[in-house]
């Protein structure tokens, strides 16, 4: 996990998402592509992606996006398979359902802790039906939610006992806050001292 990122809630989106790119274009140079990014907004991804597409360093790599480049979630995965230099970005379908197995992916990258967002109408539902039984919203939906959302995302990466691979976590939340160690607890051989 990066420990010099800004946060997140705080600083302008354009600025945070250019030094995220800066970031990213780093570490496809430094794995050679293979890379997933999951977003949890539609505006970074789309900001991100332009960001990429213009660094010359980058002419090598395959730069999909989802919603900006043609075709389904499908041959969006199936056109990431097919090049050995390349990074594809996904928001919501791509945590979950989808296979890229063994070397096909190497590096996982995950933005944003994936809360659901507060003006969804079937989360704003979930959380006063919650509130409605006395219960605490956040730690009763809202969070097992996000690390149910969370593990999907990291099956990506590791889909078989036998894969490998990088995952990267801009979110500091994970760290900072009391609710961060929630996302490690489903995946005992997370090795959490690579972090920072």
């Amino acid at each position: 996990m990066p420990n010099d990122m800004p946060q997140i809630k705080g600083t302008p989106v354009a600025k945070y998402t250019q030094i995220l790119a800066d970031y990213l274009s780093e570490m496809l140079l430094i794995t050679k592509g293979k890379m997933l990014v999951l977003f949890t907004s539609h505006e970074m991804l789309r900001l991100v992606y332009s960001y990429l597409k213009e660094r010359q360093e980058l002419e090598e790599f395959m730069i999909l996006g989802q919603g900006l480049s043609s075709g389904s979630v499908n041959r969006l995965t199936k056109q990431f398979r097919q090049f050995d230099r390349a990074v594809l970005l996904g928001t919501t379908s791509f945590w979950e359902g989808i296979d890229i197995p063994g070397e096909a992916l190497s590096c996982l990258v995950i933005v944003r802790l994936p809360f659901a967002p507060l003006d969804d109408p079937y989360t704003k539902a979930q959380i006063d039906l919650h509130k409605k039984r006395g219960e605490n919203a956040f730690q009763t939906f809202s969070l097992p939610q996000a690390v149910l959302r969370f593990k999907q995302g990291f099956g990506r990466l590791i889909r078989r006992e036998t894969d490998r691979g990088i995952v990267v976590i801009f979110d500091n939340r994970v760290d900072t806050t009391t609710f961060g160690q929630s996302f490690f607890k489903f995946y005992s051989r997370c090795d959490r001292s690579q972090r920072g």
